[in-house]
């Protein structure tokens, strides 16, 4: 996944572009979960500050039997605000510690890493359809949903070596990620369900040395429901998916590699959470995405990721 390879290491530090290497598929589900976890819900205005722990592994381009493994942990400071019951505004900003090494080790793929500010994201979802059954207690919902992520993610990092790295060791894609959705949501009594089909689109971006990269697009969604046993506690269980484009490689000279290898495919993970209301707004949650169904292209394999944090919520 590193661009580290004595040929292209000579051509990046002449200005060329190194010849981009391959990423798994991860991120699943709806761009706007936390809009509909139990404090935001409830809530005018929440805070959220969670931690989350991801490993992708990817064939090493042009070194067969070796692979490349990419762990990041990311810290996310969140809010969500809802100035209207049918309105709410999200803003995401994270914050990025990625590690990547190449297995077996090799001297010219040295271990790299990174931490710092990654993509900043801003959504909104506004709710077209609203219906309250009061003799039963039912809400349901229908929304759309609109965002993207900003390229606030610093994204020409060198190696030690002078080389680019790939550009998803980078903290940031440096393009635009916009998004667009349609929701349903229904809540009765100690239950809640929803559902989110959103789809993605990445724009392209220039990298030091003058090559360009654009990572594929994707079609997102999630289905959920909720229970609440207690006031105080809520048990999640969803299925998160995302169906992705492979990512586009355009060098120095404009040759263009449509699609990239080891790149796109689909992706569906069970996601189990559960949410604890310890005192007050305060919410302490621990979620978990388990991938049962991988349909990647190439060699890439996508591991278990698991979210843990807080959630405050403040009006």
């Amino acid at each position: 996944m590193r661009i580290l390879a004595p040929a292209v290491l000579a051509a990046a530090l002449l200005g060329a572009a190194p010849a981009a290497r391959a990423c798994s598929v991860c991120g699943c589900g709806d761009p706007l979960l936390s809009a509909s976890d139990p404090a935001a819900i409830s809530g005018q205005l929440s805070l959220q500050l969670d931690t989350e722990v991801l490993q992708v592994t990817a064939g090493t381009d042009g070194a067969p039997g070796s692979t490349d493994t990419l762990t990041q942990w990311t810290t996310r400071l969140g809010a969500v605000y809802r100035p209207l019951d049918d309105l709410a505004f999200t803003l995401t900003v994270p914050f990025t510690a990625k590690r990547m090494r190449t297995s077996p080790a090799d001297p010219a793929l040295p271990e790299v890493s990174q931490t710092g500010l990654g993509d900043v994201e801003l959504g909104a979802r506004y709710a077209l359809w609203r219906t309250v059954n009061l003799g039963s207690g039912r809400v349901q919902e229908a929304a759309v949903s609109a965002g993207s992520a900003l390229p606030t993610g610093a994204h020409g990092a060198r190696g030690a070596d002078g080389a680019v790295l790939d550009p998803h060791a980078q903290l940031g894609t440096g393009g635009f990620g916009p998004f667009a959705g349609l929701h349903y949501r229904i809540e009765q009594g100690r239950w809640l369900a929803f559902a989110s089909l959103s789809w993605r689109v990445r724009t392209q971006a220039s990298y030091p040395g003058g090559f360009k990269y654009k990572f594929g697009d994707a079609l997102l969604w999630s289905v959920h429901g909720q229970y609440r046993p207690a006031e105080s506690v809520a048990l999640d269980l969803g299925l998160d998916g995302r169906d992705a484009r492979s990512d586009r490689f355009v060098d120095v000279g404009g040759a263009v590699t449509p699609s990239v290898e080891n790149t796109g495919g689909t992706v569906l993970s069970v996601s189990p959470g559960a949410y604890y209301n310890a005192v007050g707004g305060l919410w302490i949650f621990l979620r978990g995405q388990l991938p049962v169904v991988k349909s990647l292209r190439g060699a890439q394999d996508v591991k278990p990721s698991v979210t843990g944090g807080l959630q405050l919520e403040v009006l």
